[in-house]
């Protein structure tokens, strides 16, 4: 079984599982599938709005599709989002997402 359709599988039986979402989205983005990959993101972070990783993601796929305002408007999202965070994971994303910006 290929990585894609475990992680569907997977979400059939628990389709809030945001590690298994953004697995997909990944998998879905590293295969070339990108309006997949967006869609996969875009409901992920509809499910999980403080996914830092998720924003991150997301506006890279924007910005490599050559959309800048859309990567930038899913950035910045994601620092409104992640306003306040103190835990590792968040801070870390926040960080990848200031340095996206800076890029931009």
């Amino acid at each position: 079984m290929d990585r894609i359709t475990h992680f569907r599988e997977f979400l059939t039986r628990r389709p809030d599982d945001r590690f298994a979402r953004y697995s997909l989205a990944l998998e879905l983005k590293k295969a070339g599938r990108l309006d997949e990959a967006a869609d996969t993101f875009t409901a992920l972070l509809a499910l999980h709005p403080t996914s830092g990783a998720g924003h991150f993601q997301l506006g890279t796929l924007w910005q490599e599709r050559g959309d800048d305002e859309r990567a930038r408007a899913c950035w910045e999202a994601g620092l409104r989002a992640l306003e306040g965070a103190t835990d590792p994971e968040n801070r870390r994303s926040i960080r990848e997402i200031e340095g996206a910006l800076a890029s931009l």
